[in-house]
């Protein structure tokens, strides 16, 4: 089950935002800034700080999705699948772009559909207790999405073809479509398709799922989805099923636990552009609600906590994390329930122009010095390791020389001149990026001023209203 809510806000080609079970606190602080070469970020881990280009930055797991706002939540669940896939693959070398394989296709199924229920009947020779999709290979079974072999094998390893998925997916939901034409997608007909699958690929096609796969080249021509395919297909079929539950199969219904509504309108600003991690906020109820037998009116105080900021960048909008941990009326405070089963964005707003008048300029002012400061900070880094290693590679030379090793001096010589090369060639390449990362947070800031809509999917803004489904336990 999902603890607590969380609301992501991140870019991906679809409707949604996404609320997800966090870390109970925040546990790495990031500031991304774009550059032309990826991200310069300052990432603090409690006493300790390191200044980086193209950093990576750390994510809590657990996912759950919700509705309500643009561009979300997909991107963050494939990005969550994929992790996982690499944490447990056997495979020589792990790729997103490789095939994906029936146990990671079992995984991906299991956690997008949220399957609780585990068939304890079948036994497959190849599924050792301790295997890791184990659980999710058992709820898929339950669920008759997936199937094992006559052989008592379930091959776990082996790798799924195009045509199985859809036939896969098309038994989660049911959508009118044509099961004898030849399946077209974007004017192009799909390729690898066997007469057996004909009619499950329309029915996929019907759906619109497929408009949140990348690379539609390898969509259309390739035999096999890729594992970073698979996760967009699943995550989109999450979405759909969401926003069109009258047509899911019944092996993706169950009887669910009494839930109730919260209406909650945000008292302030939280954003992907400009807000921390660790930083805590207010809401307020909409409307009287009961939560664990205490009775709230409207106007009664949410507390909440950012748990988590991506910045906005090139192709990224971004996403911003938040909790809501406790509800209060005068004396009374009240934890929120751990389970939330849905959120969906009401009412959205935009900043007014009198505020993104005088907030821009602070906030751009801040950011371009920001980004301008680690490179600086990078250069510095930069000079210093190169010229540490330079020195230590004559010091070598010398020393492998005059002791009557002349091709190890030699080579050491020839080590001198690959750190200045490096050095030339990382110095240029952090010059670049930080001067594109300058330019880049000036044009976001003005577009930020005049076009508010664009960062709107990464934010949660002052009297905007959220319904928050938590489950009644």
């Amino acid at each position: 089950m999902k603890k607590s809510l969380v609301l992501t806000l991140a870019a991906v080609a679809v409707l949604g935002t996404a609320a997800y079970a966090s870390c109970e606190r925040p546990q790495v602080q990031s500031y991304a800034h774009p550059t032309l070469f990826g991200s310069q970020a300052l990432v603090e881990v409690g006493a300790k700080t390191s200044s980086v280009v193209g950093g990576k930055i750390t994510k809590c797991s657990n996912a759950k999705t919700v509705t309500g706002k643009e561009n979300v939540v997909i991107k963050s669940f494939a990005k969550q699948e994929l992790a996982k896939f690499e944490a447990n693959s056997t495979e020589s070398k792990f790729s997103h772009k490789s095939p994906v394989l029936r146990s990671e296709l079992a995984q991906t199924l299991a956690d997008g559909l949220e399957l609780t229920a585990v068939k304890e009947a079948d036994k497959y020779t190849d599924v050792p207790a301790g295997y890791w999709a184990k659980e999710a290979i058992d709820q898929t079974l339950a669920a008759d999405i997936m199937i094992g072999y006559p052989d008592s094998s379930f091959k776990p390893e082996q790798r799924v073809t195009k045509a199985e998925v859809f036939c896969t997916l098309a038994k989660i939901f049911d959508a009118a479509h044509d099961k004898t034409a030849t399946p077209v997608y974007n004017g192009k007909e799909i390729k690898h398709i066997p007469d057996w699958a004909v009619g499950a690929t329309n029915e996929v096609l019907a759906t619109g799922i497929l408009d949140a796969v990348p690379d539609e080249s390898a969509l259309i021509n390739n035999e096999y989805l890729s594992k970073e395919q698979v996760t967009y297909l699943v995550g989109a079929l999450s979405q759909y099923l969401k926003k069109n539950p009258s047509s899911a199969a019944s092996c993706v219904t169950s009887n669910e636990a009494p839930k109730y509504e919260v209406l909650i309108k945000l008292q302030e600003r939280l954003s992907a552009r400009v807000s921390n991690a660790g930083d805590t906020f207010t809401a307020i109820l909409v409307s009287p609600a009961t939560i664990d037998g205490c009775s709230y009116p409207a106007g009664a105080k949410i507390r909440g906590i950012v748990s988590e900021v991506v910045r906005p960048g090139v192709h990224n909008a971004g996403y911003i994390k938040v909790q809501f941990k406790e509800i209060v009326n005068g004396e009374t405070v009240t934890k929120l329930p751990e389970v939330v089963t849905e959120a969906v964005a009401e009412t959205t707003k935009d900043p007014n122009i009198v505020a993104r008048l005088f907030g821009a300029p602070l906030s751009a002012s801040a950011r371009i010095l920001g980004v301008a400061g680690r490179t600086v900070t990078q250069e510095a880094s930069l000079t210093s390791n190169g010229v540490e290693q330079y020195g230590d590679n004559w010091s070598n030379a010398f020393c492998d020389t005059l002791c009557l090793q002349p091709k190890a001096g030699l080579k050491n010589v020839g080590s001198s001149f690959i750190t200045v090369g490096k050095y030339i060639w990382y110095s240029a390449e952090n010059v670049v990026s930080g001067v594109f990362g300058v330019c880049y947070e000036f044009v976001d800031e003005v577009r930020y001023l005049f076009a508010p809509k664009y960062s709107n999917n990464s934010s949660l803004n002052p009297k905007e209203v959220l319904k928050v489904t938590f489950e009644n336990k």
